[in-house]
């Protein structure tokens, strides 16, 4: 593994294993951190554990996202066991046992867990270093080019792209799937949660999450996130650039929630893509792009990292008249009356997902509906990370900023944009069938079982 991946050096201490706190990277193929766990363990000739903790107190937890992750949940149980490797999964429940994490680090030799740069993980690893004295490691899977390659953040993508491509052959080995070699079982002290299909459903209920949002039509896990990559693979690469903007033609990969929650590896799809221009763009420049963002700029969630030209383009047009005002829950209820829009919004609704085209129309269009720039930014970063799967992920997170101008250029100058870019929701007709789209948005939910 290329030190470039690993964050934060510190030899083992005693213990009677190693620890890999699995967090973000929540599979077990293609897993950087699990494979540093395994070496490490076999060279102090001790066992590994896998701890996985789902909490329920972290911003937008609802049913959809515990759903999706419990069903992922349901593979690593399989998938580690047939490795020989201990797994100890635990649910956060009101008035349920504490989690054991504190408990196992002090015990275990080395702590290993997924290098995250957004959401609740760079907060989480600080604090388990607070607590315990045992060294604590993060392993970078969420990059192809490990995110230490880059000595900076990039501004555009075009920017990174020449960096990305001049390092993409020496690190496109995805890491090793071994089995350890200590295969002796840790006691965690514990009674593990486990998982089932059909169990899935009460556990939900249990851990008494926000259930106003509900299962989305995807199903969790790397079976189902394999099999949609084989989908996409037969039928929507081959049509991919020429068909990818238009939300109708089923080219898109809709792969995002599986990368978000690591039940697919980026090798998993950069692999057998890497030929494909557009596409390569789309998985590994513009993902990439996100994940330097994020991990460079610590206002990432926030309205402060929009480029200081667009700020101020934007400040200075906020006299300027609205066509509309909506609130959060008239937004959030797809109530406009703009009917591309709020078919947009049903999408993210009923499916947790959202094609591309669409949200970059989504999200332009909410800066003409408020009364600031600033406003605009935290109704999109609400509506976005509640309702979509890839929600809170490095690649939303540029998106929503994409909107306000980051990683762009100055256009014409336009009322309420000034020379950020506009985006016109009546000029949409001319690049896609819009009636199909809003009568798509309103069948009934199609549950996109991707194992079957």
């Amino acid at each position: 593994m290329s030190d470039l991946r690993l964050h934060g050096a510190a030899a083992p201490g005693p213990g009677r294993f190693v620890l890999y706190w699995m967090q973000a990277t929540m599979r077990a193929h293609h897993n950087a951190a699990l494979d540093h766990a395994i070496t490490v363990a076999d060279g102090l000739g001790v066992p590994i554990l896998v701890y996985h903790g789902l909490r329920r107190d972290h911003a937008w937890a609802s049913a959809r996202f515990h759903t999706f992750l419990l069903q992922g949940v349901v593979d690593l149980q399989r998938e580690l066991a047939t490795r020989d490797i201990g797994y100890v999964f635990w649910l956060d429940r009101p008035g349920g046992p504490p989690s054991p994490l504190v408990t196992l680090a002090s015990q275990a030799a080395l702590v290993v867990t997924d290098y995250a740069p957004a959401f609740v993980h760079p907060r989480q690893v600080a604090g388990l270093r607070k607590r315990v004295r045992t060294p604590v490691v993060a392993v970078d899977s969420a990059a192809i080019v490990p995110i230490r390659y880059h000595d900076r953040a990039h501004a555009t993508a075009r920017g990174i792209r020449t960096v990305l491509m001049a390092a993409l052959a020496q690190n496109l080995a995805p890491p090793a799937d071994r089995s350890p070699k200590n295969r002796s079982r840790v006691d965690p002290g514990v009674e593990p949660v486990v998982v089932t299909e059909k169990g899935i459903p009460d556990l939900v209920a249990a851990a008494g999450v926000d259930p106003s949002v509900p299962p989305a039509a995807m199903t969790g896990g790397s079976t189902a996130g394999r099999a949609r990559l084989k989908a996409f693979l037969e039928d929507g690469l081959p049509r991919y650039e020429a068909e990818r903007s238009d939300p109708n033609a089923g080219a898109e990969s809709r792969l995002s929630p599986w990368l978000h929650f690591g039940h697919l590896s980026p090798w998993d799809v950069v692999l057998p893509t890497r030929q494909h221009e557009k596409f390569l763009d789309e998985v590994l420049v513009w993902r990439e792009l996100g994940l330097n963002f994020c991990s460079f700029d610590v206002n990432y969630d926030r309205y402060e990292a929009t480029p200081p030209w667009a700020a101020a383009q934007l400040a200075a047009h906020e006299g300027d008249p609205r066509p509309a005002l909506f609130d959060r829950a008239t937004l959030e209820e797809g109530r406009t009356g703009e009917p591309l829009w709020d078919a947009a919004m049903r999408f993210y609704r009923r499916d947790g997902w959202m094609h591309n085209a669409l949200r970059m129309l989504w999200g332009k269009a909410v800066v003409q509906w408020t009364r600031t720039a600033p406003e605009a930014f935290a109704l999109l970063v609400e509506l976005n990370n509640r309702w979509a799967l890839d929600g809170r992920d490095p690649s939303s997170w540029m998106n929503i900023h994409w909107v306000f101008g980051k990683f762009d250029r100055p256009f014409y100058r336009r009322p309420i944009y000034g020379t950020v870019r506009y985006m016109s929701l009546r000029t949409a007709r001319d690049k896609f069938d819009v009636d199909a789209v809003v009568r798509a948005s309103r069948r009934a939910i199609v549950v996109w079982d991707e194992r079957s």
